[in-house]
């Protein structure tokens, strides 16, 4: 770790610094394609920041402003990305420097943070936890002929300028998945999910009902085993607003029995799919842990988390967050009528000698909150203790589980 006179700076990147984060960044998830010449202008989706010692970059990172589906409201959440540091300045505490920094930022602004790791311990210890989990198929085309003729509607191929087509789908379906960001930019829409411009450009097609996008696709091929004859289509992006288009979807799927030995596409964590094939060991069925999430204050994210209008309860919990001291505490939650309103309590209310309603900590309160975890399951494998029963039948009633589903990568 730092001491106090290499402390590093955090602060955001000017456009003269803006190739030293690529060559960084491209170090840590690239290096199989060798140092990089950058001559184009770089995408401007995220906010740079960086860590400096003197004036040195040391360590960096990406922030995006995002908006996401919880419980049904859309709520701030600010996406963490590209972290990275040169193996040289590895081990110095730097990127606990850009996360202090982060979270000082958002808070009061996001209610919640997420992030694609590359190993969930290490950000397990800043207070990130698992937000859902994603189940990949994998199965011959013939396994979906079943949904042939079952929807409908009609597929047709779409080009980067009806971009809005997707977007339509994609808000629509969002509407019922916890953590679906909303993709509003063009920008996303043309260079992230349809790769205009580029080299590798994707096939899009979307699933049309009565003249109106409905569902979509977004998809390539690539080699899925030895000869030409071995090849996959691998769907990247996929929403539907209903069963009924997502049936539609993967009858398409099926017509490229042609070209493709197998496909692949994910979903969330539900299975459907094995109960609907003829033959469900021929489906490759992989779960997997997706992204992770955290609350940024707690206060602020209870009180921005929407509640069943018919629970009550007025509860105290105690918030172990060894991170973001702010939320390292006791805190009450009142929630009535759909609303909830929260304060952190300090020692001079004397209240905090008495045992806490619930105790739990930052990640666990996290997974609460967006409902990947019901109580229950929280107090099984999340480490939540109850002070008795009847705390266990609020919170049972307050945070439900859901639909938690955030696909989108960044």
């Amino acid at each position: 770790m730092t001491d106090d006179a290499s402390a590093p700076v955090v602060a955001s990147l000017s456009a003269d610094r803006y190739d030293e984060f690529r060559r960084i960044v491209d170090y840590a998830f690239h290096p199989g394609a060798g140092p990089q010449e950058y001559d184009d202008e770089p995408e401007r989706i995220a906010d740079r920041y960086g860590a400096f010692v003197d004036d040195d970059l040391v360590s960096v990172c990406g922030h995006y402003d995002f908006r996401a589906n919880l419980r049904g409201e859309r709520v701030r959440l600010a996406g963490l990305a590209a972290v990275a540091t040169p193996p040289e300045h590895r081990r110095e505490g730097y990127v606990g420097a850009l996360i202090d920094d982060a979270l000082e930022r958002w808070r009061g602004e996001y209610a919640l943070a997420a992030l694609w790791p590359f190993a969930r311990s290490y950000y397990e210890q800043f207070g990130w936890a698992t937000a859902n989990t994603a189940t990949t198929y994998t199965c011959p085309p013939e396994q979906l002929a079943f949904a042939r003729g079952a929807a409908a509607g009609r597929a047709r191929p779409v080009e980067p300028d009806e971009w809005r087509a997707l977007q339509s789908v994609h808000e629509t379906a969002a509407e019922r998945t916890t953590l679906a960001l909303e993709r509003r930019s063009e920008t996303w829409w043309r260079e992230r999910i349809l790769s205009e411009g580029g080299d590798d450009r994707p096939w899009a097609y979307v699933w049309e009902r009565d003249g109106d996008a409905c569902g979509y696709l977004v998809y390539d091929f690539e080699d899925a085993g030895e000869g030409f004859e071995q090849r996959r289509l691998a769907v990247d992006d996929m929403a539907a607003v209903d069963h009924e288009t997502w049936l539609g979807l993967l009858g398409f799927l099926a017509d490229h029995d042609s070209q493709a030995t197998e496909v692949r596409f994910a979903g969330d964590g539900r299975g459907d799919l094995l109960d609907l094939v003829p033959d469900p060991d021929a489906v490759d069925c992989e779960v997997e842990t997706g992204p992770m999430v955290r609350v940024v204050d707690a206060a602020d994210t209870l009180e921005a988390c929407p509640y069943p209008a018919e629970a009550s309860a007025d509860l105290t919990f105690d918030v172990s967050d060894a991170t973001a001291d702010w939320n390292d505490g006791r805190f009450r939650l009142s929630a009535a009528d759909g609303t909830g309103e929260c304060e952190r309590i300090d020692d001079a209310d004397g209240e905090s000698a008495a045992t806490a309603d619930a105790t739990l900590d930052v990640g666990t309160l996290s997974q609460l909150v967006v409902g990947y975890h019901d109580a229950a399951t929280a107090r099984r494998v999340g480490g939540l203790v109850v002070a008795d029963e009847s705390v266990a039948d609020a919170l049972a009633e307050l945070f439900p589980a859901e639909r938690v589903y955030l696909r989108t990568f960044f």
